[in-house]
């Protein structure tokens, strides 16, 4: 092959795995919007579509390692009271291959069963692999951003 022609295929090759990166960091950001819309409007149906069934994290309550992904409880808390209401502040997402990694902050308050309001920042972070159904979440972490310290 002409020495020509392969430096412009080697181009076309870095341009097309270029837009293909984008791509897919455009389709994780918007699974991550779409999953924290359905966890705003308490549909946790298609909530639990973004997760691996086999999934750990941790939740805001700050407990211990969550192992699997259960919607009945999730449901249960929502049907006694909770409520999340929040914007999505700083998405930062980094594809590498087939994984991929989020991370957020998230401002606003959640409403917990029984009334008490706690508002503030929230930290967020995924880490997601690539699946036939999407990107899927295999391990989450939600924590309350704590004010720096001496201030």
């Amino acid at each position: 092959m002409h020495a020509g022609i392969r430096m412009l295929v080697g181009v076309v090759v870095v341009v097309l795995a270029a837009a293909s990166a984008e791509a897919q960091q455009a389709e994780v950001e918007s699974a991550v919007s779409d999953m924290l819309a359905a966890w705003e409007a308490g549909d946790f149906e298609s909530f639990s579509k973004f997760y691996d069934p086999d999934t750990r994290g941790f939740f805001l309550d700050g407990g211990l390692l969550l192992q699997g992904f259960n919607v009945a409880a999730l449901t249960a808390a929502y049907n006694s009271g909770f409520r999340a209401d929040f914007e999505v502040r700083d998405l930062s997402v980094r594809v590498l291959g087939d994984v991929a990694l989020a991370a957020a902050y998230l401002d606003g308050s959640l409403t917990l069963p029984g009334g008490n309001v706690l508002e503030g920042t929230w930290r967020y972070s995924d880490t997601r692999v690539a699946s036939e159904e999407g990107w899927l979440i295999v391990q989450y972490h939600f924590s309350e951003q704590s004010p720096p310290e001496g201030g």
